[in-house]
C-alpha cells in the first residue's frame, strides 16, 4: 500500500472535531473570558493563533468579539470556513505559521491555545513566536497561551498507542517522548476513505517541552510582563501535577 506522507493537521483535519470530542471548549471560553475579566482587558478584536478548525474561535465570536484566526494547516482552515459559514459568523481566516506570521494589524488580544505552543521545537522558535505576537498586539494586549507538561506527556502518551476505527476512517496515534531533547514524537497514521478504497496517509507531529521560568524569561526578552502561570482552568500556581499550564502576559 503507497503511503502518502502530509504535514502536520492537513489529513488530521479530516477527522480532527470527531477525535476531539473530549475536549470542554464551553469551559475553555469561559477560563478565557475569566482572564480576561481578572486583568481587566476588555478586548475587541481578538485573534487565535494556530486556531486549527476554529471550535474556540467561533464560539468567541459567537459572544460577540471581532476574530481572526491564524493556522497553517489549509485542510484545518477549510474546515473551520466550513463551521464559521455554518454558525452564520464572521472570522477572518489566514494561513500563516506562528513563528513568522505577519497580518499587518494589531489585537486587543491574542490566544495561542490547546498545546499549540509546543510547537515551537526549541527556544529560539519559541522566542520568534513571541515577537511576532508582540508586533500584533495593541499596547497593554494580553496574551493568553497554554503549554503541555512533562507530565502530562510521560503519564498519558509516551510509548503508547490509541487507535479507533470508523466507517469512513481509521487511526493509529503512536507516541514516544525522549527525555534528553524534552521532545515528544507523535506518528499518526490514517486511513481515510475515497470512494471504495481507504488511502493511507501518516504525519509526524514534534512537540517540545518547555520549563515555566524559560518561557517566563522568554517573554519578559520580548517585551511582555508576565501575568500568571496558572494550573489549567483555574487560579492557582502551578505544580508538579499540573498537565497543562496556562500563561498569561502583558505587551508593554
Amino acid at each position: 500500500m503507497q503511503i502518502h506522507l502530509t504535514p502536520p493537521y492537513e489529513k488530521f483535519a479530516f477527522a480532527y472535531d470527531r477525535m476531539m470530542t473530549n475536549v470542554n471548549y464551553p469551559r475553555w471560553t469561559h477560563y478565557i473570558e475569566s482572564l480576561f475579566d481578572k486583568y481587566d482587558c476588555k478586548p475587541r478584536r481578538i485573534l487565535d493563533l494556530a486556531c486549527g478548525t476554529c471550535a474556540l474561535t467561533i464560539r468567541l465570536a459567537l459572544r460577540g468579539y471581532e476574530m481572526t484566526g491564524v493556522d497553517r494547516a489549509s485542510g484545518m482552515l477549510e474546515i473551520a470556513k466550513n463551521k464559521a459559514e455554518a454558525h452564520d459568523v464572521n472570522v477572518e481566516l489566514h494561513q500563516g505559521d506562528m513563528r513568522d506570521f505577519q497580518l499587518n494589524q494589531r489585537f486587543d488580544a491574542i490566544l495561542c491555545t490547546y498545546d499549540s505552543i509546543n510547537y515551537a521545537h526549541d527556544e529560539t522558535e519559541l522566542s520568534n513566536v513571541f515577537q511576532h505576537v508582540a508586533e500584533h498586539l495593541e499596547p497593554d494586549g494580553l496574551f493568553i497561551f497554554d503549554v503541555t507538561t512533562e507530565r502530562n506527556i510521560v503519564e498519558h502518551f509516551h510509548n503508547k498507542t490509541f487507535a479507533s476505527n470508523h466507517e469512513d476512517y481509521t487511526y493509529i496515534w503512536k507516541n514516544n517522548y525522549l527525555y534528553n531533547t524534552k521532545m515528544c514524537r507523535t506518528l499518526l497514521t490514517f486511513f481515510i476513505r475515497e470512494g471504495e478504497l481507504f488511502r493511507r496517509y501518516e504525519e509526524v507531529h514534534q512537540q517540545r517541552i518547555f520549563e515555566v521560568s524559560a518561557v517566563n524569561d522568554l517573554l519578559k526578552a520580548a517585551g511582555y510582563e508576565p501575568l500568571s502561570a496558572y494550573d489549567m482552568y483555574t487560579f492557582n500556581r502551578w505544580n508538579r501535577y499540573s498537565d497543562r499550564i496556562n500563561f498569561t502576559a502583558r505587551f508593554i
